[in-house]
């Protein structure tokens, strides 16, 4: 964990404070489904995606920026390896925000069985 952070550099705290906050909302409804929470759940998903995306671009970003600069990696035969090295370090936000999407959406999953199983959910209005 602490190795993707540190790979995928200061794009990782949005993803990490964005995803813990959509987290805790999808728990919350998990355990206590309230269809005027989903919006909410949903913004906050949205928001991890485009951290996401935001991390992956700056990582590769740095990577296309400092080899160049870098005359040992830039001129070295192996070249090929610390490109990939850094195209594999690029992916530290999409592994770790993409885990926490996949909870959040696993959470909002049980609260929507879970709310469709209260006798009064044909009485609430659908989410829009």
């Amino acid at each position: 964990m602490l190795t993707l952070i540190r790979d995928g550099g200061a794009p990782m705290w949005a993803i990490i404070f964005l995803g813990a906050l959509a987290f805790v909302a999808a728990a919350r409804f998990a355990v206590r489904p309230v269809r005027a929470h989903l919006p909410m759940i949903v913004a906050l998903a949205v928001g991890v995606l485009f951290s996401i995306a935001c991390g992956v671009m700056a990582d590769i970003a740095a990577v296309g920026s400092k080899v160049p600069r870098n005359p040992q990696w830039a001129n070295s035969p192996r070249i090929h390896l610390v490109l990939l090295q850094g195209l594999a370090e690029s992916m530290a936000p999409g592994i770790l925000g993409f885990s926490t999407l996949s909870l959040v959406a696993l959470l909002c999953a049980v609260g929507l069985r879970r709310l469709a199983a209260q006798p009064d959910a044909a009485q609430q209005p659908p989410v829009r």
